[in-house]
């Protein structure tokens, strides 16, 4: 795979599966090893934050007007402004993923609040 991870990579089209809470997963769950890294699919500014839910995560808001999420990281990579390809940080299983295997859980927001379907957008990333 070549966006949003930087390596191999299994995932599966989860898009509305229920969720703990009521909720609906609303992204792709990508599984990869510990430590594989998670790259910024497109150039823009990158923040990080961690909540109990998605653990270390990071927010992209990209030069293509949309934002990008990606939580449970191991760690993180560069913050501020970033090149497409950039290192954001790591595969891992932070947040509420502690006890399920290293993942990135993935999401796009079209002009940057319209949750879609990553997983066709992906899947185009990754081949």
């Amino acid at each position: 795979c070549a966006l949003p991870i930087w390596g191999p990579t299994t995932f599966s089209d989860t898009w509305g599966a229920p969720r703990s809470g009521g909720r609906s997963h609303k992204g792709v769950d990508m599984f990869s090893p510990r430590g594989t890294p998670v790259v910024a699919p497109v150039a823009g500014t990158v923040s990080f934050r961690e909540s109990s839910l998605g653990g270390k995560s990071f927010y992209l808001a990209g030069d293509d007007g949309n934002r990008y999420y990606g939580a449970h990281l191991d760690s993180y990579g560069t913050s501020g402004r970033v090149a497409a390809g950039t290192v954001v940080g790591t595969v891992g299983n932070t947040g509420n993923a502690r006890f399920s295997s290293p993942h990135l859980h993935f999401e796009i927001h079209l002009g940057g609040t319209t949750k879609v379907n990553p997983t066709p957008t992906v899947r185009a990333a990754c081949g």
